[in-house]
């Protein structure tokens, strides 16, 4: 197993001295209320920080007034009133010795004038739309430019009242910054657009502003190495020279590094089929230019340590982000210094946080129900211990069977859980046999180990009876007996019919007994497949994938608007979609089958 050893050398940025070399990046949590950070927020910080992560970066600051509508409950940073709850939360971070900086951004053109905060204009270095919100700017003037590294500079300086640890300013991901940096969104011909060292002039405004506010408070960027957009956006080629010009300046302790924009967010949270540590090499490229100018953080579906500690230890980069590892557990770091590395909780990159985030809504975790009610729970599992200790018996090995036979067996409870088939999982063991999902296993492992702490006795290949029951005669029994797949062809979005005409014929089944025939012999659907679904969820597109891979003519009917929507929703769509549709599988949206 490679050495950790690397990751818990401490880290100096600017003054501040890191205790390690683990962090996690800015991630919106939609937890804010009236625009300003929550109670909620810092029990979620408060939570990682005590499992020992060294940097935390919150989420995106409003640096102007302009920038607190793209996101639900957009915290603000430039008005007084946010300062009580940044140091609120310094005093509740001092005691685990973890840094924590504030990102600060405005959205630019990634916003609706009417979308979430009170209605305002939205200013663009150019008048080119977001692909996303499709509302064209008005063009920033000089003197609106200056307002916006004027925000900066005030919101800099109520982070540095607070007593937090440093500033982020957030340049990449299409949001302000990167758009003055984007040939894309900066068409402009005066000082501020054109070449590359022109480009970074907004930037370098802001750096310089934010200095003369803070001092030698920590400060530094966060950019998008290659916006995966070809010559019309930021190539790796660009960022050479941008990074160059920016660590030129000495305005920046740090540079953390990213990817992608709003043309191809399926990049920037990159889902479970793309492969960990994608981005690596845009460190080892950054690192290379900076050199000793300033330190380099990375990202990219790092979700293993042994994968930060090479990187580390091979000086491709001086931090590691694992964002999406510490949602998933909090204690990550913490276990692994004491030992218990094999009771982490692994991210499968389900992409449940950024589909929930881009529906409007507070995140939360597939893998951990904690997250997001740490306030309301207090934390991990390990903080709580019944007081009478009771015989549970749980029916059906599921996700949900196995996370109350877990939870209930780490509390102390005597847990027996029963399953009628040979290998327990439920639903995820069905969806990690398809194409590019085999990190589902890693979910049924997380399950599987929480459940070896508990001290659950596991019963497969068991038929419930009431005799069986009585035998046990538990204290309590917990029905996760799970749900079936509805085989009538009933749609909510067809009031008119209770079923599909013709549903009752042998040809027309269930998509999990579909998947299970297919899998059981290639031949057994048949040379043509039709899928109707009204879920939006991935399992027909994994079907069809493994139907076309075979030969099998595919198509895939849906009545909602695009198929996969929820696909879609968490960056998968971006990476299933071209894939499936160049193998052949047609996909029919707005249609029924009648």
């Amino acid at each position: 197993m490679t050495s950790l050893d690397a990751l818990w050398e401490p880290l100096t940025i600017g003054k501040l001295k890191i205790k390690n070399r683990v962090m996690t990046s800015a991630h919106s949590l939609a937890y804010g209320e009236d625009h300003i950070l929550s109670d909620r927020h810092i029990a979620y910080y408060r939570e990682r920080a005590a499992g020992g992560v060294g940097l935390l970066i919150s989420e995106q600051h409003a640096a102007h007034p302009l920038s607190t509508g793209s996101f639900v409950n957009c915290i603000t940073a430039y008005e007084d009133r946010a300062i009580p709850q940044l140091e609120k939360l310094a005093t509740a971070l001092t005691e685990f010795d973890c840094g924590f900086f504030v990102e600060l951004f405005t959205t630019g053109v990634q916003d609706k004038g009417a979308m979430l905060s009170p209605w305002h204009e939205l200013w663009g270095p150019s008048a080119i739309p977001s692909p996303i919100h499709n509302e064209i700017p008005h063009v920033a003037s000089k003197r609106e430019i200056a307002s916006l590294v004027d925000g900066y500079a005030v919101s800099a300086k109520n982070v540095l009242r607070s007593g937090l640890s440093g500033i982020e300013l957030h340049g990449a991901h299409s949001y302000g910054i990167a758009q003055f940096l984007s040939p894309f969104y900066n068409q402009r011909t005066d000082e501020y657009g054109g070449s590359i060292r022109n480009r970074c002039r907004f930037a370098i405004e802001i750096a310089e502003a934010v200095r003369d506010a803070v001092g030698e408070f920590p400060v530094g960027i966060r950019l998008s190495w290659d916006e995966f957009a070809g010559e019309a956006g930021i190539t790796g080629e660009q960022s050479e020279e941008i990074i160059d010009i920016l660590a030129d300046t000495e305005l920046f302790d740090f540079f953390d590094i990213s990817g992608g924009n709003y043309h191809n967010l399926h990049w920037v949270v990159a889902p479970m089929s793309v492969d960990d540590g994608f981005m690596i090499p845009f460190g080892q490229r950054a690192k290379a230019v900076v050199g000793d100018r300033a330190k380099v953080f990375i990202v990219g579906r790092i979700r293993h340590l042994e994968m930060a500690a090479t990187i580390v230890e091979n000086g491709w980069a001086d931090m590691v982000c694992m964002t999406r590892a510490h949602i998933a557990d909090p204690e990550l770091v913490n276990k692994a210094r004491e030992g218990r590395q094999a009771d982490t909780s692994i991210c499968v990159g389900a992409n449940e946080c950024i589909l929930r985030n881009f529906q409007q809504r507070d995140i939360a975790c597939l893998v951990n129900p904690i997250t997001g009610r740490e306030q309301e729970w207090g934390g991990g599992i390990k903080r709580y211990s019944a007081d009478l200790k009771k015989d549970l018996v749980v029916i059906g090995g599921g996700p949900a069977g196995m996370k109350a036979a877990a939870v209930a067996g780490r509390r102390g409870h005597r847990v027996t859980l029963f399953e009628k088939e040979s290998e327990i999982g439920g639903h995820i063991r069905l969806l990690a046999q398809l194409p590019t999902r085999t990190r589902w296993n890693a979910a049924i492992d997380n399950l599987l180990s929480e459940m070896d702490r508990g001290n659950v006795n596991i019963s497969t290949e068991v038929e419930i009876t009431k005799e069986l029951l009585r035998d046990h005669n538990p204290d309590a029994i917990i029905c996760a007996t799970g749900s079936e797949w509805e085989s009538t062809g009933f749609s909510a979005s067809r009031p008119d019919r209770s079923t599909l005409p013709g549903h009752e014929q042998q040809n027309v089944i269930p998509i999990d007994i579909a998947i299970n025939r297919f899998l059981e012999g290639s031949e057994n659907l048949g040379d043509q497949v039709l899928i109707v679904d009204d879920t939006g969820e991935y399992l027909p597109f994994g079907l069809a994938e493994l139907l076309i891979d075979a030969g099998v003519a595919v198509e895939i009917v849906c009545p909602k608007a695009i198929v996969g929507e929820n696909v879609a929703g968490a960056m998968e769509g971006g990476h299933a979609f071209p894939r499936l549709e160049g193998k052949g599988v047609v996909m029919t949206a707005n249609a029924f089958v009648e």
